[in-house]
Protein backbone atom coordinates (compact mmCIF):
# COMPACT_ATOMS: atom_id res chain seq x y z
CA UNK A 1 0.00 0.00 0.00
CA UNK A 2 1.74 3.43 -1.20
CA UNK A 3 2.07 5.80 2.17
CA UNK A 4 0.33 8.91 2.61
CA UNK A 5 2.58 10.69 0.81
CA UNK A 6 3.01 8.46 -2.35
CA UNK A 7 -1.05 8.52 -2.82
CA UNK A 8 -0.91 12.83 -2.67
CA UNK A 9 1.97 12.73 -4.99
CA UNK A 10 0.03 10.28 -7.43
CA UNK A 11 -3.30 12.08 -6.98
CA UNK A 12 -1.46 15.68 -7.94
CA UNK A 13 -0.20 13.74 -10.82
CA UNK A 14 -3.40 12.40 -12.34
CA UNK A 15 -4.75 14.46 -14.98
CA UNK A 16 -8.31 16.30 -15.16
CA UNK A 17 -9.52 13.67 -17.83
CA UNK A 18 -8.92 10.88 -15.54
CA UNK A 19 -10.50 12.55 -12.28
CA UNK A 20 -13.46 13.62 -14.51
CA UNK A 21 -13.96 10.54 -15.98
CA UNK A 22 -14.53 9.21 -12.76
CA UNK A 23 -17.14 11.94 -11.36
CA UNK A 24 -18.69 10.98 -14.32
CA UNK A 25 -18.79 7.34 -13.63
CA UNK A 26 -19.71 8.26 -10.07
CA UNK A 27 -22.61 10.11 -11.31
CA UNK A 28 -23.75 8.08 -13.36
CA UNK A 29 -24.39 5.17 -11.34
CA UNK A 30 -25.65 7.20 -8.63
CA UNK A 31 -28.40 8.19 -11.91
CA UNK A 32 -28.83 4.25 -12.39
CA UNK A 33 -29.36 3.21 -8.78
CA UNK A 34 -31.75 6.06 -8.20
CA UNK A 35 -33.77 5.29 -11.29
CA UNK A 36 -34.19 1.62 -9.79
CA UNK A 37 -34.70 2.55 -6.11
CA UNK A 38 -38.08 3.80 -7.77
CA UNK A 39 -39.10 1.02 -9.33
CA UNK A 40 -40.74 -0.93 -6.31
CA UNK A 41 -39.88 -0.71 -2.09
CA UNK A 42 -37.85 -4.27 -2.18
CA UNK A 43 -36.03 -2.82 -4.50
CA UNK A 44 -35.49 0.43 -2.91
CA UNK A 45 -34.40 -1.42 0.52
CA UNK A 46 -31.82 -3.41 -1.04
CA UNK A 47 -30.15 -0.55 -2.96
CA UNK A 48 -30.31 1.47 0.23
CA UNK A 49 -28.97 -1.17 2.45
CA UNK A 50 -25.85 -1.98 0.49
CA UNK A 51 -25.29 1.12 -0.44
CA UNK A 52 -23.51 3.28 -3.52
CA UNK A 53 -23.02 1.01 -6.10
CA UNK A 54 -18.96 0.27 -6.55
CA UNK A 55 -19.48 -1.55 -10.20
CA UNK A 56 -15.89 -1.74 -11.65
CA UNK A 57 -14.22 -3.18 -14.63
CA UNK A 58 -11.40 -5.82 -13.73
CA UNK A 59 -9.57 -6.53 -16.84
CA UNK A 60 -9.41 -6.61 -20.82
CA UNK A 61 -12.36 -8.70 -22.47
CA UNK A 62 -9.14 -11.14 -23.20
CA UNK A 63 -8.13 -11.30 -19.24
CA UNK A 64 -11.72 -11.27 -18.20
CA UNK A 65 -12.59 -13.99 -20.65
CA UNK A 66 -9.80 -16.32 -19.46
CA UNK A 67 -10.76 -15.41 -15.49
CA UNK A 68 -14.42 -16.31 -16.50
CA UNK A 69 -13.27 -19.77 -17.90
CA UNK A 70 -10.99 -20.35 -15.12
CA UNK A 71 -13.70 -19.22 -12.17
CA UNK A 72 -16.59 -21.39 -14.06
CA UNK A 73 -18.52 -23.07 -11.17
CA UNK A 74 -16.09 -22.24 -8.49
CA UNK A 75 -16.12 -19.42 -5.65
CA UNK A 76 -14.49 -16.45 -5.99
CA UNK A 77 -11.84 -17.83 -3.80
CA UNK A 78 -10.77 -20.80 -5.50
CA UNK A 79 -11.02 -19.15 -9.12
CA UNK A 80 -8.67 -16.80 -8.01
CA UNK A 81 -6.13 -19.87 -6.58
CA UNK A 82 -6.30 -21.11 -10.01
CA UNK A 83 -5.94 -17.56 -11.37
CA UNK A 84 -2.59 -16.95 -9.87
CA UNK A 85 -1.16 -21.14 -10.38
CA UNK A 86 -1.61 -19.92 -14.16
CA UNK A 87 0.32 -16.31 -13.96
CA UNK A 88 3.18 -18.61 -11.75
CA UNK A 89 3.14 -20.96 -14.37
CA UNK A 90 3.67 -18.35 -17.10
CA UNK A 91 5.84 -16.49 -15.15
CA UNK A 92 3.86 -13.67 -16.07
CA UNK A 93 2.42 -10.80 -13.74
CA UNK A 94 -1.08 -10.82 -15.08
CA UNK A 95 -2.85 -12.78 -17.08
CA UNK A 96 -0.85 -14.79 -19.89
CA UNK A 97 -1.17 -13.55 -23.04
CA UNK A 98 -2.46 -15.83 -25.90
CA UNK A 99 1.08 -16.59 -27.12
CA UNK A 100 1.97 -17.51 -23.69
CA UNK A 101 -0.44 -19.79 -23.39
CA UNK A 102 -0.11 -21.58 -26.32
CA UNK A 103 3.19 -22.37 -25.09
CA UNK A 104 2.44 -24.02 -21.72
CA UNK A 105 2.03 -27.92 -22.47
CA UNK A 106 -1.50 -29.03 -21.19
CA UNK A 107 0.14 -31.72 -19.15
CA UNK A 108 1.90 -28.64 -16.87
CA UNK A 109 -1.40 -26.81 -17.44
CA UNK A 110 -3.35 -30.10 -15.56
CA UNK A 111 -0.80 -30.38 -12.83
CA UNK A 112 -1.68 -27.58 -11.23
CA UNK A 113 -5.23 -28.57 -11.18
CA UNK A 114 -6.87 -26.86 -14.15
CA UNK A 115 -9.57 -29.60 -15.48
CA UNK A 116 -9.11 -31.08 -19.18
CA UNK A 117 -12.23 -29.61 -20.23
CA UNK A 118 -10.96 -25.77 -18.76
CA UNK A 119 -7.37 -26.05 -20.23
CA UNK A 120 -8.99 -27.07 -23.96
CA UNK A 121 -11.06 -23.83 -23.39
CA UNK A 122 -8.41 -22.02 -22.23
CA UNK A 123 -6.41 -22.66 -25.62
CA UNK A 124 -9.05 -22.15 -28.17
CA UNK A 125 -9.42 -18.69 -26.32
CA UNK A 126 -5.66 -18.15 -27.05
CA UNK A 127 -5.83 -19.49 -30.62
CA UNK A 128 -9.11 -17.10 -31.80
CA UNK A 129 -7.09 -14.13 -30.29
CA UNK A 130 -3.86 -15.09 -31.93
CA UNK A 131 -5.52 -16.01 -34.98
CA UNK A 132 -7.70 -12.97 -34.71
CA UNK A 133 -10.74 -14.40 -35.08
CA UNK A 134 -11.57 -12.58 -31.57
CA UNK A 135 -10.00 -9.46 -30.35
CA UNK A 136 -10.25 -6.99 -27.62
CA UNK A 137 -10.95 -4.07 -30.02
CA UNK A 138 -13.55 -5.77 -32.07
CA UNK A 139 -15.33 -6.67 -28.70
CA UNK A 140 -15.57 -3.19 -28.18
CA UNK A 141 -17.10 -2.61 -31.49
CA UNK A 142 -19.89 -4.96 -31.62
CA UNK A 143 -23.30 -5.04 -29.99
CA UNK A 144 -23.99 -6.91 -27.12
CA UNK A 145 -26.30 -10.17 -28.97
CA UNK A 146 -23.19 -10.23 -31.32
CA UNK A 147 -20.62 -10.31 -28.43
CA UNK A 148 -22.98 -12.87 -27.16
CA UNK A 149 -22.89 -15.20 -30.28
CA UNK A 150 -19.26 -14.69 -31.27
CA UNK A 151 -17.73 -15.72 -27.90
CA UNK A 152 -20.28 -18.92 -27.41
CA UNK A 153 -19.17 -19.90 -30.99
CA UNK A 154 -16.42 -21.44 -29.11
CA UNK A 155 -16.51 -24.89 -27.26
CA UNK A 156 -16.45 -24.11 -23.91
CA UNK A 157 -17.66 -20.48 -23.50
CA UNK A 158 -21.66 -20.70 -22.43
CA UNK A 159 -23.72 -17.50 -21.79
CA UNK A 160 -22.59 -16.90 -18.37
CA UNK A 161 -18.93 -16.88 -19.33
CA UNK A 162 -19.59 -14.47 -22.44
CA UNK A 163 -22.18 -11.96 -19.72
CA UNK A 164 -18.88 -12.05 -17.18
CA UNK A 165 -17.40 -10.08 -20.44
CA UNK A 166 -20.33 -7.72 -20.79
CA UNK A 167 -19.97 -6.70 -17.36
CA UNK A 168 -16.78 -6.87 -15.80
CA UNK A 169 -14.53 -6.10 -19.04
CA UNK A 170 -17.10 -4.12 -21.35
CA UNK A 171 -19.10 -2.38 -18.87
CA UNK A 172 -22.60 -3.12 -20.37
CA UNK A 173 -24.83 -2.22 -18.03
CA UNK A 174 -28.23 -4.36 -19.00
CA UNK A 175 -27.28 -7.80 -18.39
CA UNK A 176 -28.60 -10.70 -15.74
CA UNK A 177 -26.72 -13.71 -15.47
CA UNK A 178 -29.67 -15.85 -15.32
CA UNK A 179 -27.20 -19.08 -15.00
CA UNK A 180 -25.40 -17.36 -11.71
CA UNK A 181 -26.82 -19.45 -9.01
CA UNK A 182 -25.67 -16.49 -6.63
CA UNK A 183 -27.87 -13.76 -8.69
CA UNK A 184 -31.06 -15.91 -8.60
CA UNK A 185 -31.06 -17.11 -5.11
CA UNK A 186 -30.95 -13.44 -4.40
CA UNK A 187 -33.66 -12.92 -6.34
CA UNK A 188 -35.37 -15.44 -4.56
CA UNK A 189 -34.80 -14.14 -1.36
CA UNK A 190 -35.66 -10.38 -2.63
CA UNK A 191 -38.54 -10.73 -4.40
CA UNK A 192 -39.97 -14.30 -3.77
CA UNK A 193 -39.18 -16.07 -7.14
CA UNK A 194 -37.74 -18.99 -7.01
CA UNK A 195 -34.05 -19.68 -7.97
CA UNK A 196 -35.53 -23.19 -10.07
CA UNK A 197 -38.22 -20.21 -12.27
CA UNK A 198 -35.23 -19.27 -14.77
CA UNK A 199 -38.09 -17.86 -17.14
CA UNK A 200 -40.03 -16.55 -14.33
CA UNK A 201 -36.87 -14.51 -13.31
CA UNK A 202 -36.03 -13.32 -16.63
CA UNK A 203 -39.84 -12.11 -17.20
CA UNK A 204 -39.98 -10.13 -13.91
CA UNK A 205 -36.56 -8.91 -14.60
CA UNK A 206 -37.50 -6.76 -17.70
CA UNK A 207 -39.28 -3.93 -16.02
CA UNK A 208 -35.60 -3.05 -14.74
CA UNK A 209 -34.13 -2.24 -18.13
CA UNK A 210 -31.29 -0.63 -19.21
CA UNK A 211 -30.14 -1.34 -15.70
CA UNK A 212 -29.78 -4.96 -15.14
CA UNK A 213 -26.69 -5.34 -14.30
CA UNK A 214 -26.52 -2.26 -11.97
CA UNK A 215 -29.21 -4.68 -10.24
CA UNK A 216 -27.64 -7.94 -10.59
CA UNK A 217 -24.50 -6.09 -8.87
CA UNK A 218 -26.45 -4.84 -6.20
CA UNK A 219 -27.94 -8.53 -5.85
CA UNK A 220 -24.71 -10.07 -6.06
CA UNK A 221 -23.03 -7.15 -2.96
CA UNK A 222 -25.98 -8.08 -0.64
CA UNK A 223 -24.81 -12.01 -0.49
CA UNK A 224 -21.77 -12.14 -1.08
CA UNK A 225 -20.41 -8.28 -0.46
CA UNK A 226 -20.18 -8.26 -3.97
CA UNK A 227 -17.60 -10.51 -5.68
CA UNK A 228 -20.48 -11.81 -7.98
CA UNK A 229 -18.30 -14.28 -9.67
Amino acid sequence: MPSSKTSKSLKAKRSPSVDQESEDRTARLKKASDWLRKKDPITKALIDGVGPCRLETIGTPYQVLIKSVLGQQLSVKVALTFEKRLIALAQSKKIPSADQILAIPNSKLRKIGISQAKTETIKRIAEAYKNRDISDSKLYRLEDADILNLLCSLKGIGPWTAEMVLIFALDRWDHFSINDLILRKSVEKHYGISKDNKKGIEIFLKQFSPFRTILSWYLWADVDGGEGW
